[in-house]
């Protein structure tokens, strides 16, 4: 191959890994400027601070994941705050009073929950063909009340070891951020492998970006929508579990579920996961959670007022949401 050719090669590779890595490489940049910012306006930054951002980040990083999934197959779950709040709720009941091995197990028991409810709402939306906004808005009131069934009142408990497990410490508190952070790490970067190297998760990106193209492949979308739900329910469970190990106790206020649901389509925009489906990264989507996390106590150090704190979050989101708009009409002209 002679030089020129090769030199041609490489700037190719060098373009394909900007477009299908930039963006989350760009994210990922952000959140490590904003914590480095953050270092740099408080009086101390150490191995608290990196726990208590690890670990409070959790519930929205594995919602931010639920929902990716669930866009990048083309849907959006308007219910994922709500199953997260139910599947604490859940929790919370079960766990309280017990030992770690049972509180283990009850966790397995209410994630395999988690995924079989919102698969069942997949399968709602493939069978009925009815849009995913509308089922999900209705499943949203049906699952929040579920929770407020089951938990009436802030409640229930959680084993020391089940709450060490995701905050490094048996009360919640600490120094100790590997565990948080392991739990951080290892469900995104599984969930991203088997997204991008299964053919189940292939057939996820393939339904998400043209789902009559992919059926006359002999990918079956109806399935794949029913496996990107039940994907996101687990997700949306493990956030759940994530915030009862923080409080110790459960809580199920309708309030909390569509917070974290406004906040998880913020997550996904800012991730790069495009809202018509087949593009971005559970990767991205779970850095912009962080980056929603640690935007507000960066704003506070810098003494800004919490309702500008929003209309900043909002300024964000929206000036993503054009760059994004921009980054997809290139694609559409360039193909």
């Amino acid at each position: 191959m002679t030089t020129a050719r090769l030199g041609s090669v490489r700037d190719v590779d060098w373009r394909v890994a900007l477009r299908r890595y930039g963006w989350n490489t760009g994210v990922w940049l952000l959140l490590i400027a904003l914590l480095v910012f953050y270092a740099s306006t408080i009086p101390s930054f150490g191995s608290f601070q990196i726990a208590s951002i690890a670990k409070n980040s959790l519930p929205l990083v594995f919602l931010a994941i639920a929902q990716a999934v669930i866009v990048i197959a083309g849907g959006i779950d308007l219910a994922v705050g709500s199953m997260l709040i139910l599947s604490n709720a859940v929790a919370a009941q079960l766990m309280d009073e017990q030992a770690f091995g049972i509180t283990l197990m009850v966790a397995v028991l209410v994630i395999l929950m988690a995924a079989a409810l919102n698969g069942a709402v997949g399968w709602v939306i493939s069978v009925s063909k009815v849009p995913d906004i509308v089922v999900t808005l209705a499943t949203l009131f049906i699952i929040a009340g579920l929770a407020l069934l089951v938990l009436p009142s802030p409640g229930g408990g959680t084993s020391d070891g089940f709450r060490a497990l995701f905050t490094g410490s048996a009360t919640g508190t600490g120094t100790n951020f590997w565990p948080a952070l392991v739990m951080l790490f290892v469900p995104m970067l599984g969930a991203a492998w088997w997204m991008k190297h299964s053919r189940t998760g292939l057939s996820l990106y393939a339904t998400g970006s043209d789902p009559t193209a992919a059926y006359l492949s002999g990918v079956n979308t109806a399935r794949a929508k029913i496996v990107s739900y039940a994907v996101g329910g687990a997700f949306a469970a493990m956030g759940g579990l994530a915030s009862l190990a923080i409080t110790g106790s459960g809580e199920s206020r309708f309030a909390t579920a569509s917070n974290f649901t406004l906040k998880s389509v913020a997550a996904i925009v800012l991730g790069g996961v495009a809202l018509t489906g087949g593009i971005g990264s559970v990767v991205g989507a779970a850095a912009a959670g962080i980056v929603l996390f640690v935007l507000s106590p960066v704003l506070s150090a810098m003494g800004v007022d919490p309702n500008t704190a929003q209309v900043i979050q909002g300024a964000l989101i929206v000036l993503v949401m054009m760059i994004a708009g921009i980054v997809q009409l290139r694609r559409e002209r360039a193909a």
